[in-house]
């Protein structure tokens, strides 16, 4: 049901009277930021009558480079990244709304020489690559092959370890747009998919996609508003969502912390008690990171892929709910409504080998009631099988396992 409005806007999106260019948005989840990842790279493709063409694809650093003057980096980039003060496209996905993010980007983005007039926007993370390797085969590109298989040097399939050695470990030599090869991969890739027939992988290539969207780890935005409401009610569009129940995100955003998410396990718990002040909230976040601190020494040319995890934490609840306690937090918690909601905002560090632990405590607004309980539960788009989640209301235990997609439940207590 959800699904209708965009199956009948498919011809429009896929270029029947117009044709369409969309910008594709590489994220690096392995770095995460608010929307997913730290962006990476970008493409364009042009579409007109479904039929397909792939336009050219970049870095992320060469968008920035396009542009002559960059304002000051906002006030949450100062207070938690490291040694950055101007604002940049690549660090621009700040908010965990993706409309609001793609305003932020495209505050940055019409300064640049090189932008291009588009029709939506695709985000893609690191698992979409791997997913299309898995499908397609190995694919060569500057005469390194990529596969999905998995790399006993990093625990992680061996696309990503290359792709990280070729762009991230120093050397005494100028490496030639080395950051530009994830955005060659993804041309690679783009152009297998749209060259074979359709019988042979598209089914597959659907059904993994789907899943994908399900799961956040692709989300579309478009300018065109009847599109945009298409995606967002079927909840592909990245949107903190409105709703009148209770609620809960956690956002993480790694500012300069390697690519630690990599190998930081989480599980985070919620608890749903009633008490003579009303609902009470209890949420415990677990981090725990297992693996040896890489060599992050450069000049011994080191890859730094593990290393502490720079944790920027934001919690949103239902907005008017009352912080009661915010232990773990490395800096002063902050306490602000945005996005419709009430934000509790933190930040700690995950050391390799080391594990940490946030709590918050809360009540709830009394317009939310016991007796008619319902419970929303936004996963933060780019988490991929590290995240754990347990919900408790009242008592019960409903859910206690992987927090793959959203997650609803309904109980009075």
């Amino acid at each position: 049901v959800d699904a209708k409005p965009l199956l009948k806007q498919l011809p429009k999106i896929l270029g029947k009277d117009k044709e369409k260019t969309y910008l594709i948005l590489f994220q690096n989840n392995y770095e995460r930021r608010a929307t997913g990842g730290f962006l990476t790279s970008y493409a364009y493709f042009r579409i007109k009558d479904g039929k397909i063409e792939i336009e050219r694809s970049s870095d992320i650093y060469n968008l920035d480079q396009s542009i002559s003057s960059h304002p000051a980096a906002p006030a949450e980039i100062l207070t938690y990244h490291k040694g950055v003060t101007q604002f940049y496209v690549r660090d621009s996905n700040l908010s965990p709304d993706l409309p609001a993010s793609i305003k932020l980007f495209e505050s940055l983005y019409s300064r640049s020489g090189n932008k291009v007039d588009y029709d939506g926007v695709i985000m893609l993370d690191a698992k979409v690559l791997v997913d299309m390797l898995r499908i397609f085969g190995d694919a060569e590109v500057s005469g390194v092959t990529f596969s999905a298989e998995e790399d006993e040097r990093c625990d992680c399939p061996q696309v990503i370890y290359t792709l990280f050695d070729i762009v991230d470990r120093p050397v005494n030599y100028i490496k030639t747009d080395r950051k530009g090869i994830l955005g060659d991969l993804m041309f690679a890739l783009f152009n297998k998919a749209i060259g074979f027939s359709p019988s042979k992988y598209w089914g597959t290539l659907a059904q993994t996609m789907y899943g994908n969207l399900e799961k956040k780890h692709i989300m579309l935005n478009f300018k065109d508003p009847e599109l945009q409401k298409a995606a967002e009610q079927i909840n592909f569009a990245g949107r903190i969502r409105s709703t009148n129940s209770d609620y809960l995100h956690v956002n993480g955003v790694n500012f300069a912390g390697a690519k630690s998410n990599l190998y930081v396990d989480e599980i985070i718990e919620t608890r749903t008690t009633k008490g003579s002040s009303g609902i009470r909230r209890e949420v415990v976040i677990n981090y725990k990171n297992q693996y040896p601190q890489s060599d992050c020494n450069l000049e011994r040319g080191g890859l730094c892929l593990n290393a502490p995890l720079r944790n920027w934490l934001r919690v949103y609840v239902p907005q008017g709910s009352k912080l009661v306690k915010f232990d773990g937090s490395q800096k002063t918690v902050k306490t602000y409504d945005s996005l419709g909601k009430t934000v509790f905002e933190g930040f700690m560090t995950v050391n390799p080998m080391g594990s940490a632990k946030v709590s918050i405590t809360y009540t709830l607004p009394d317009s939310i009631k016991s007796s008619d309980y319902n419970l929303l539960v936004q996963k933060q788009a780019g988490n991929e099988d590290r995240q754990d989640l347990i919900i408790s209301i009242g008592g019960q235990k409903l859910y206690d396992g992987v927090f793959d997609k959203d997650k609803q439940y309904q109980k009075s207590f």
